[in-house]
């Protein structure tokens, strides 16, 4: 059988491809050979000048040279870097397949895993399941992000992200925001998943890999823009400072910290299974400490929508940093993994269940 998967396959975000890929080694356990399709995204609800952002060509030469110039050629020759590296991944594990126009009819599409319901950047068809090339698409982790049913109705596309929903034979969402959203729209039961790099858990890959550095290291996984207020670098410096570690961020660049690393998505997860704790503001930052088994603070940001809902799902709530960054009080409180790695072998088999359903169909 041959899926396609629609996804954020062209971004430079490790858990994106994190996500796509487990999705994939998944289906090909159930004798799927699956990719993600390409298709072209929708980004009216930028405006006209954030949309050059993503449409290069000559008019978005002076967005790139202000982040240039607002983040350093540091952080532009890392970011260069990150792309080879990452496109380099999905080459290699061969993740993206051709033109969803272009592919003939497929077996099935999933839709999601990750923020394919968010409509912050615009109305996608493809993410809502329209004009897709198969009689059976369903969504296995789809999640709305920031959007909320208010802002369905505030953009207008309460018929356009219903009608798409609506034609799905099966609604796996991955946070209880999305499932409310989808339920109230279609009036069809939702199921809540997990992440697919929670399903797959990636045990093998990260099996016996070696430490990466001799010294003990803390981790921060954040995106290049944020984790740079003043009182949060000087917390977590100051932190690190008192149990002899390293400040490390893979993935992502940050000028203040000790070690900037550009690796792969496999080559990540090791460097998080050998930290010694990590502090993250990201949902597939948490993601990765639960299935590598690390001690973990959370910033919470505009992202709560999904992220403490993640944290509430797996009883890790008390890894919230409040905004006086107290790591102190959150890191001497160790997670329950007792309690963690059972709600993971609950919402493996449950989510493995649903995905065995839209197969059998």
């Amino acid at each position: 059988m041959k899926y396609g998967i629609i996804t954020h396959y062209d971004v430079h975000n490790h858990g994106a491809l994190l996500q796509l890929n487990g999705l994939k080694q998944i289906l090909k356990f159930y004798g799927i050979d699956a990719s993600a399709l390409q298709f072209e995204k929708n980004y009216d609800f930028l405006g006209l000048e954030m949309k050059a952002k993503y449409e290069i060509s000559i008019k978005s030469v002076g967005i790139y040279l202000k982040y240039l110039a607002d983040r350093g050629l540091s952080c532009f020759w890392y970011n260069f870097n990150k792309k080879k590296t990452l496109d380099a991944f999905k080459q290699q594990e061969k993740l993206v397949g051709g033109y969803y126009t272009e592919c003939g009819e497929l077996d099935g599409v999933v839709v999601g895993s990750d923020e394919v319901f968010a409509l912050h950047t615009g109305p996608t068809p493809a993410f809502f399941g329209h004009a897709l090339p198969s009689k059976k698409v369903f969504s296995y982790g789809g999640c709305f992000g920031p959007t909320t049913i208010d802002e369905v109705d505030k953009k207008h596309c309460r018929a356009f992200v219903a009608s798409g929903l609506c034609n799905m034979v099966g609604l796996g969402m991955r946070d209880m925001n999305s499932f409310t959203i989808a339920e109230e729209l279609t009036g069809k039961k939702a199921t809540l998943v997990c992440d697919p790099v929670i399903l797959y858990g990636y045990e093998k890959e990260i099996a016996g890999k070696v430490r990466p550095m001799v010294e003990k290291y803390m981790i921060v996984y954040a995106y290049d823009q944020r984790m740079n207020a003043p009182e949060e670098v000087d917390a977590i410096k100051e932190y690190a400072r008192n149990h002899g570690l390293k400040v490390v961020s893979p993935g992502f660049f940050h000028k203040w910290v000790d070690k900037n690393v550009n690796c792969d998505p496999i080559e990540l997860l090791n460097w998080f299974q050998h930290a010694e704790c990590v502090v993250t503001d990201t949902f597939h930052g948490c993601v990765m400490s639960i299935i590598t088994g690390r001690e973990m603070a959370v910033k919470l940001r505009d992202n709560a929508n999904k992220l403490y809902n993640l944290m509430i799902e797996y009883e890790i709530t008390d890894r919230v940093l409040g905004d006086s960054m107290q790591l102190e009080n959150v890191f001497t409180k160790k997670v329950n993994w007792a309690a963690t790695n059972k709600q993971v072998k609950a919402r493996r088999a449950s989510s493995l269940e649903y995905l065995k359903q839209m197969i059998a169909l």
